[in-house]
Formats: C-alpha cells, structure tokens, sequence
C-alpha cells in the first residue's frame, strides 16, 4: 500500500527528475494520477458519514433504552432485525451511487446493531451469560458481511471479535493455545489478503500476535516466568524480518504491518532485559521452555531467509545482524555470567549493537521506521545505562569511552567503504 511518506518522496523526486531530463513531464502527471487512484487513505465525506451514522444509531439506542421495558419482546426482535435490514439496504443504494466507502460505512452500522442486538435477546429470553460465545457469532456475522458487501469496517469488527472470542475460551480452560482460533482466524486473513485497508492489515497481524502470545498456555502467565521474555523477544525477531522481507520482496501488503509492530516488541523487550541485568535483584539466571525453543526455531531461519533472499543486501545483512545481537541477548540469562560483571557488559553491548544496526539497516535502506526504532532503543539504553550504572561510575565512563570509541571507528571505515563503492563521477572534459 502506498503511504503518505513515499507520497511525500514522490511529490519532491518528480520535479527533480523532471528538470533532470529523467522523466518526462506528462509522465510525472501520469505517475501522480496512478498515485491519486491507488492510495487508500480515507475520504472526508465517508468519514463524517461514519460519524454521522453513529449519532444517529446513539439516539435510536437512547430513545428505544427510555421505554424498553415497555415494549413486547417480538416488537423488540423486529426493531433490531428492521435496523440491520435497513442498513444493509442503504449500503447497497449507495454502492450503487458510487459510493463504496460510504457503503462500507453503513455495513459497519449494521454489524455492531448486530452485535448489539445479540446482547439485547440474551437479556430478554434470559439466556445463559456466555460472553465469548456472544463474540463468536460477532465475528460470524462480520466475516459473512465482509465477504458479501467487501466490508473492511465488517473484517476489522470481525477480527476484533475474533480475538474476544478466542481470549475467552483460552481463559475459561486456562490450559494451553486455543486452536480453534484458526477456524475463523484464516478466512479472515483470506479476506485481508485482498484488501488495501492498513487497518485490517494491522488488525489481522495483531490478532495472530495475541495467539502467539497466548500459545504458551496459561499457566505461565498465571506465574510471569521470565522465558516468556525471550519467548516474545523471538516472536519479535520473526516479525520484523517477516515483514522486511515483505517490504523488499512486494510481498502481500498485510505482511508488512508485521514490521512496526515487530519494532515496537523488539525495543519494549530489549530495554527491560538490560533494566533486568542491571538489577541485582532480578538479575538471576532464567531458563527456555519448549515455546521458546520453537520460537527460536522459527525467528531464526526467517531471520536467514530475509539475509539471503532480499534484493537490497545492503539493508537485509545490517538488519540480520542485529536482530542476531537481540537473541544473544537471553542466552547471557542461561548462563552463570548473568549475576557477573560479565553478564552485564555483554547484555548492554549487545543492546547497543542492535540498536546501532537497525539504525544502520533504515539509513541505507530509507526506512525511517527502523531509524526510529533504532534511535528510540539507543537512546533509552543509555538513559537506563545512566540511571542504573555497570559497576562503579569509572567502569560506566570506561564503557562508554570504549563504545564511542568503536562506532566512532565503525563510522570512520563505513565512510571510506561508501567512497569506494560509490566514487564521485568525474567531469566531462
């Protein structure tokens, strides 16, 4: 999908390259035309439908509350099934006008009265209180509208439903994954596969993340073991080089959702491992259960594939690296050094090194995500360095020296290899 920063990019390349001599001026029009169809961002007019939709369907609910009681229960099933056809109806007449968002907008009004109405016959028949079958058929009626009407407003309700769905049965078992997640789950990522909605892409990433989260079973979050760190540290390795891949290979738009959040993961679990090892408290040796293991065994032939398989080589090795630095990371914790001077040195450089590489990584490859990425997990490193100090404040300003010391030399021979791969083009006699 495109985003608003490479139309950003776009929109102050074409004038140079049009001066330049490179591209042709009706090109560049024909370009931003392209552009102007495909971008998926949302119209003003649909969202103030949406809004406007939703006050209305607020003074239904409000009026209809006021004398609910009142009203027989059959009057009350046809309010709500009279509501849903109705919105339906009216997504279909604008479908027609031409108006597709619109449409979508008004098949969302319908799913939530769906929902809502489902709540509304439990109370009335006194049904048994049985929440996450309540959001199983949510997410029924949202995947069956998404699929009819092409509703990305349906899908996102759909998944989110899903993911309540899912949650509550894990719950109630409190045992390990709910597999029957996948029932549902993969018709909605067949449905997102077709779409150019970034909400539905992130929607669809984060819901496979929460099952990931929640496979190890219950239990262990029950007692937080901290194998669950390096068990989610993997999961984050998996997803940035996932959707890195996606990035560099036009791979399925929803697989390049996986990238931020993968980042985000990354940079949250890294900072409290080193605020972990700092503390002598809770700086103890941990282990890796099976979930880890198989964690490991996933992140890390992706991780390799991303190496081998990108085109931009230049961007995919500094990024493979670091993400091999952040799994380092908890291997120190299996160890005896983890309580030692040792232990913390290495956790602190590794830290600084995968920083160093995601922001090497997002530079060469112009991926400002993992500039920032990069950039937030140096800075807070440091301030955790400053605030919670290796050894004495002497071995903390020996570390530092020595670390400036190195990316200095780093920096120094990356300049000189840049010159040399790229030498400046000689004038013309």
């Amino acid at each position: 999908m495109l985003t608003g920063s490479y139309r950003k990019r776009l929109e102050a390349d074409l004038p140079r390259w049009v001066t330049e001599g490179w591209l042709s001026a009706e090109s560049a029009a024909a370009i931003r035309r392209s552009v102007a169809r495909e971008q998926g961002g949302i119209r003003l007019p649909a969202v103030i439908g949406l809004l406007g939709g939703l006050l209305i369907a607020a003074s239904v609910a409000a009026f209809v509350a006021a004398g609910w009681e009142d009203i027989p229960r059959l009057v009350k099933l046809g309010m709500i099934l009279a509501a849903i056809a109705a919105c339906i109806a009216y997504a279909f007449r604008l479908e027609r006008q031409g108006s597709p968002r619109g449409a979508d907008a008004a098949v969302t009004c319908g799913v939530l009265i769906f929902g809502a109405g489902l709540a509304l016959v439990g109370q009335m028949y006194h049904l048994p209180a049985d929440w996450p079958g309540g959001a199983l058929l949510v997410s029924l009626g949202g995947l069956i509208a998404a699929f009819l009407m092409r509703s990305n407003g349906a899908l996102a309700i759909a998944l989110i439903a899903i993911c309540a769905w899912s949650g509550g049965r894990w719950e109630e078992a409190r045992s390990g994954a709910h597999l029957g997640f996948f029932i549902l789950y993969l018709p909605a990522l067949w449905l997102s596969l077709s779409r150019d909605n970034r909400l539905v892409h992130h929607l669809v990433v984060l819901a496979a993340a929460a099952w990931l989260a929640m496979a190890p079973g219950y239990g262990l979050f029950d007692r937080f073991d901290y194998g669950l760190l390096a068990y989610g540290l993997a999961l984050a390795v998996f997803y940035v080089a996932l959707g890195a891949l996606a990035l560099d290979r036009g791979l399925p738009s929803v697989l390049t959702a996986c990238l931020p959040w993968g980042l985000l993961g990354l940079v949250l679990v890294l900072n409290v491992e080193l605020i972990r090892i700092l503390d002598s408290d809770e700086a103890r040796a941990g282990h890796a259960f099976r979930f880890v293991f198989l964690a490991y065994a996933i992140a890390l032939p992706v991780v390799a594939c991303m190496a081998g398989l990108a085109r931009e080589r230049r961007f995919a090795w500094p990024l493979a690296a670091g993400l091999a630095f952040a799994l380092l990371v908890p291997a120190v914790f299996w160890t005896g050094i983890v309580t030692a001077m040792a232990g913390k040195i290495i956790v602190a450089s590794l830290v600084l090194l995968t920083a160093t590489a995601l922001v090497a990584a997002g530079a060469v490859g112009g991926i400002r995500r993992l500039v920032l990425a990069g950039s937030v997990l140096f800075g807070v490193a440091i301030l955790i360095l400053l605030w919670q100090t290796i050894g004495t404040l002497l071995d903390q300003s020996l570390f530092f020296l020595v670390a400036g010391a190195a990316l200095l030399a780093v920096a120094s021979g990356a300049r000189r290899l840049f010159a040399r791969l790229n030498p400046p083009e000689k004038e013309a006699a």
